[in-house]
């Protein structure tokens, strides 16, 4: 699946998860713009990485709950390629806590950086987009959609506002851009976002050496950050036929 000339736009595109991403699309032609807040150093590091493939990257310092600020990385997106394609949605914190714990604080954190922020940048996107009339926008989701996790309530919801957010702009946006939101299961090698206590909660265990988790008694495959990255880079060319889906990408998880 080839991407080039296009253009795609990945928040927390730097590090982790985001970083897998943005190099696939890279790897595919893709040229790209990374928002990142707060870290800077790994992220000039994946930017360099971007350019050694041979394709262009630009990097904004973008805190998702500024909407001055993501209006102007749409600013920068027109101004340096005059174009956008593809508009993946990786940004997310995982604030954790028991319920009768959570604060006002905690609350709007969730809801700022994964779901306020989304909409408007989303909202940002949209007439750029539409000098070409076409465009893809994915979210990435977790398994949170499919599950309830008793420590991560804001997260969830927001989350799932997040996939909700897809479906209405895949019926606004409609024909011409085309929206899903993606569900992957535990994808992270270690206990970074926060993994771990859910695991336990939830009784389930991973298997690193022989890739796969043990989900009420049952094997399934754990996947890995990649194998996500190459559903991204499918769906980004794949028909526009293609809409309004909400993907499970979890070894058959969520039947369980």
């Amino acid at each position: 699946m080839r991407l080039n000339g296009k253009v795609a736009l990945v928040t927390g595109g730097g590090i982790r998860v985001g970083k897998v991403l943005s190099l696939a699309l890279a790897e595919a032609g893709a040229d790209l713009v990374i928002s990142y807040f707060g870290t800077e150093e790994e992220t000039r590091k994946t930017q360099e990485q971007i350019r050694q493939m041979g394709r262009e990257c630009v990097i904004c310092e973008a805190n998702m709950c500024d909407l001055g600020v993501l209006r102007n990385m749409i600013a920068t997106t027109e101004q340096t390629f005059g174009r956008l394609d593809f508009l993946i949605h990786s940004a997310s914190n995982f604030n954790e806590g028991p319920f009768d714990e959570v604060t006002e604080e905690i609350w709007d954190s969730s809801m700022d950086i994964i779901l306020k922020g989304a909409f408007f940048l989303s909202q940002a996107a949209v007439p750029l987009m539409m000098k070409h009339k076409s465009g893809r926008m994915i979210a990435m989701i977790g398994n949170s959609y499919y599950e309830n996790w008793p420590t991560y309530i804001p997260h969830s919801i927001a989350k799932v506002g997040l996939v909700k957010l897809m479906e209405c702009l895949a019926v606004t946006l409609s024909p011409y851009i085309q929206c899903t939101a993606l569900c992957p299961a535990t994808i992270m090698t270690s206990a970074v976002g926060g993994y771990s206590p859910i695991l336990r909660q939830r009784g389930e265990q991973i298997d690193e050496k022989n890739s796969v988790m043990k989900v009420n008694g049952i094997d399934i495959v754990k996947g890995v950050p990649q194998q996500v990255a190459e559903l991204i880079v499918f769906l980004c060319g794949c028909s526009d036929y293609m809409n309004g889906a909400v993907i499970p990408i979890d070894g058959g998880k969520h039947l369980l």
